[in-house]
């Protein structure tokens, strides 16, 4: 647990010094501007500590022994929206209340399961993952954090931190390679499975008329904001959902010989699929090109085993897009 508690200390003084700064410069309610820093960083600390294998341990062995905390456990994740909401005056029964259905749907979904080892994909997990990636695709979980104004990257940070409860403590679901952090070999596939997608990816988008050479001005500092800010909020969500949990899953449940390929390709259809509801709708040319972008994202996955390989491929072809198409 020492490296958990570095990153809650580390997090603590990021808080504490973000606050002083923000506070110093601008005009703001500091008790406002104290409980939205506390809530982040407490929902990052939990964010961050799932990627740290004794803590995930330590709450396995806690869901296996007692079933009433295995099923209240993921609820404390609604503390953070308590100290948010009260300390910015924002409060809302109904947020609450999509928030504990959130946390309520797939931990039910998956707590029958907690005293098995995951080997083979069911109808629960299935449910569990439309569980967690519907209602943050459709919005559902909007108007819940709305101070200073509506906030996103709440919504898939704390979508991490419910699924990777239900994924890694009550399924024990091995494989899934929840890593923030990069090592040299993941910096090499996922740059690599970037080049990859782009040579094929930019031409196609091109000639079916989904993207257009659009080059905005650029900053070192503008750059590696987005690029931090798609691989936190984006990247890694979706990869885990659809790399570490999907492809992983049907990789373990596939009977064929080249069950490696073929999971890889099924969740890359998949996750093609889950665009198609972008404007307009049925946008079957941002599903075609993102079923392509998920194979690559998938390789870095396959190649790697870890969840920064394949998001940092994500996270490169998202802010390039951004930047000139």
């Amino acid at each position: 647990m020492r490296k958990a508690a570095v990153v809650l200390f580390g997090l603590s003084i990021a808080v504490a010094a973000a606050e002083i700064i923000i506070a110093w410069q601008v005009h703001i309610d500091r008790g406002r501007l104290a409980a939205f820093l506390i809530s982040l960083a407490l929902l990052l600390t939990v964010f961050a500590g799932f990627s740290y294998t004794p803590f995930v341990k330590s709450l396995r062995q806690i869901a296996v022994q007692s079933a009433a905390l295995a099923a209240t456990m993921p609820f404390l994740l609604l503390i953070p929206y308590l100290i948010y909401a009260l300390g910015t005056g924002i409060f809302s029964s109904e947020a609450l209340g999509k928030l504990a259905a959130y946390v309520a749907v797939p931990t039910l979904c998956l707590f029958p399961d907690r005293h098995h080892r995951a080997d083979r994909v069911g109808w629960r997990d299935f449910a569990a993952m439309l569980a967690l990636a519907v209602p943050v695709g459709a919005g559902w979980l909007g108007g819940i954090w709305t101070w200073p104004e509506e906030l996103y990257f709440f919504r898939p940070i704390f979508s991490v931190c419910i699924g990777a409860y239900a994924f890694l403590v009550l399924r024990n679901l091995d494989g899934v390679g929840y890593r923030l952090t990069f090592r040299k070999g993941d910096l090499i596939d996922g740059g690599a499975n970037f080049a990859a997608f782009a040579l094929i990816g930019i031409p196609l988008g091109l000639a079916l008329g989904f993207i257009q050479f659009q080059p905005h001005g650029v900053s070192f500092w503008s750059l590696g904001f987005q690029l931090f800010a798609v691989y936190l909020t984006v990247a890694v969500p979706e990869e885990f959902l659809f790399r570490g949990v999907l492809q992983n899953f049907l990789v373990r449940s596939l009977r064929t010989e080249k069950r490696s390929l073929h999971g890889l390709l099924i969740a890359s259809v998949i996750f093609g699929a889950a665009h198609l509801h972008h404007a307009p709708v049925p946008n079957w040319r941002y599903a075609i090109l993102a079923t392509l972008a998920g194979i690559f994202y998938g390789n870095a996955f396959r190649n790697r085993q870890r969840l920064s390989a394949a998001a940092l491929t994500h996270a490169l072809v998202d802010t390039v897009w951004h930047f000139w198409f």
